[in-house]
């Protein structure tokens, strides 16, 4: 066999810095061993994003509730959009702030929230048009099965399948009307896959709550004579499902992340939801870890590489360190621990089917 003839210009080529860097992450690795932590149900998004969504809503009620009238009289669309576009912008708001606020950063706090609020109202727009269509289409279904006639100003009881087929054309225009309020985080983040779980979670969340409207005009004892506790409850309802979905799907859907077993927010996971994701103490990132000398403003960065995940080191001066070893380049691998100033994160995947 031939030798093989290693020049110098080939031991300085960058690339090789790249597969020893490769090989390393493939090998196994010792490092500082740190009890494993479990998320506190306050770090879930499934928790604080109904939370926030159900105050939110209950927030909106009061405040258009003064204005609400059950006559029967407003005017098309406006009246109508008066009522949706607070409701969306507050989810929109309320989703925002709550995710700055659990990554203790109040920087992200008010730019997700505000931008959370002025896409609800701005998409509500176009939302408000589409659910008065459907919905005025369920009522003239309803009136058709139940052989009934609309008179103006007067309120209409539908029973049996007249009844569900109201109840369903009032869902499926929530369902429209709740998009926009999930659309803004992704939207803040610029995250393809954060604009996904917002626009199914609050799809699918205003669907439900929706359907709470009518059955509880139509059998809670008084409430037939004032929609007031009809709109009270429904909207809650519809902000707690939004809330309660958004989150959900945000865990369903998460594919990489990392579990912060010591530092500023021990037991939160952080989601690899972009790429590429930063990491340091300047409140742009996306991993923020805040009062920490030791942490670079952006100390490290989280690439797509593959199917897999870089960790690269932005030339921090404390460095990075992966197992115990510091590291400039990374192939993260599942149970890999990270260390970055006195923080300490493990990384975690879902399993991929074989």
């Amino acid at each position: 066999m031939a030798d093989i003839i290693i020049s110098n210009d080939d031991l300085r080529d960058p690339m090789i810095d790249d597969v020893l860097n490769l090989q390393k992450s493939l090998q196994s690795h010792t490092g500082e061993r740190i009890e494993n932590i479990k998320t506190p149900f306050y770090h879930n998004p499934v928790f604080y994003y109904s939370v926030a969504a159900t105050f939110g809503a209950f927030a909106v009620w009061a405040m258009t509730e003064p204005f609400c009238k059950d006559d029967g009289q407003h005017i098309p669309f406006i009246g109508d959009y008066l009522l949706f576009g607070p409701v969306a912008g507050m989810l929109g708001l309320a989703i925002g702030l709550v995710y700055g606020a659990s990554n203790r950063n109040v920087k992200q706090l008010f730019y997700c929230g505000l931008v959370g609020a002025g896409v609800g109202l701005g998409v509500t727009v176009l939302t408000t048009f589409i659910a008065d269509i459907l919905y005025g289409l369920s009522i003239q279904l309803a009136v058709a099965f139940g052989r009934s006639q609309i008179h103006p100003g007067q309120r209409i009881h539908f029973t049996g399948l007249p009844f569900f087929i109201h109840m369903s054309g009032r869902s499926i225009a929530w369902s429209i009307i709740s998009m926009g309020g999930g659309l803004g985080l992704g939207i803040a983040l610029k995250s393809k896959k954060l604009l996904l779980n917002g626009f199914v979670g609050g799809m699918v969340g205003g669907l439900l709550g929706g359907l709470f409207f009518d059955p509880i005009d139509r059998w809670v004892p008084h409430a037939e004579n004032s929609g007031w506790l009809s709109r009270l409850v429904g909207i809650m309802c519809v902000g707690l499902l939004v809330g309660f979905f958004v989150g959900l799907f945000e865990n369903l859907s998460k594919e990489a992340w990392f579990l912060m077993l010591k530092g500023p927010l021990t037991g939160k996971q952080f989601i690899i939801f972009k790429s590429p994701i930063l990491i340091g103490s300047s409140p742009k990132s996306d991993i923020y870890l805040f009062k920490d000398a030791d942490i670079a403003p952006l100390h490290a960065s989280v690439a797509k590489s593959g199917s897999k995940y870089l960790l690269k080191d932005e030339g921090s001066d404390k460095g990075t360190y992966v197992n115990g070893r510091r590291i400039d380049k990374y192939i993260l691998q599942p149970n890999d621990t990270v260390t970055v100033g006195g923080a300490v994160l493990r990384y975690a995947e879902k399993q991929r089917n074989a």
